[in-house]
């Protein structure tokens, strides 16, 4: 089901989206008082090439600058001097906190948690870039919607 054309439900079901994947968020990327953050500095040991899982145009907002947004995700891999696995998350072209060389790190007890954990952290990602781009498909430009599952 598309998102609504109408601005005011389009926004109330982004922030909703934006809530619900935030709580959901199992992986943590905070920095702890040093300012390390653990999720950045998991994602830059990642196997490398990242796999492009899925192609978006982005609108923006302000503009109308159209960009190509590549969520990627690298295959798991074991979290380095620590336990459990973890899998990188990667939004190309989006100008926000996943576009980064590597990405954030998503983790888990094993690389399946991992992955799950990696998938709702692309959501987020994507919520995050929906508020400075109108997210559509490429091929049609039909809207992206937020609140489909990926």
């Amino acid at each position: 089901m598309p998102i609504s054309d109408d601005k005011t439900a389009r926004e109330a079901k982004l922030a909703e989206a934006l809530r619900t994947n935030l709580r959901k968020r199992k992986a943590a990327a905070r920095a702890d008082p040093g300012g390390i953050d653990p999720a950045v500095a998991a994602a830059e040991t990642a196997p490398r090439p990242y796999h492009a899982v899925r192609r978006l145009l982005g609108v923006a907002h302000r503009d109308g600058r159209r960009a190509d947004l590549v969520l990627e995700l690298s295959t798991p891999f074991a979290v380095p001097g620590g336990e459990g696995w973890a899998v990188a998350v990667r939004l190309v072209g989006g100008d926000g906190a996943f576009d980064g060389e590597h990405g954030k790190a998503a983790f888990g007890r094993d690389g399946l948690a991992a992955t799950r954990a990696a998938i709702e952290l692309a959501q987020v990602a994507l919520d995050l870039a929906s508020t400075a781009y109108d997210l559509r498909w490429p091929d049609d430009e039909r809207p992206y919607d937020l609140s489909a599952p990926i």
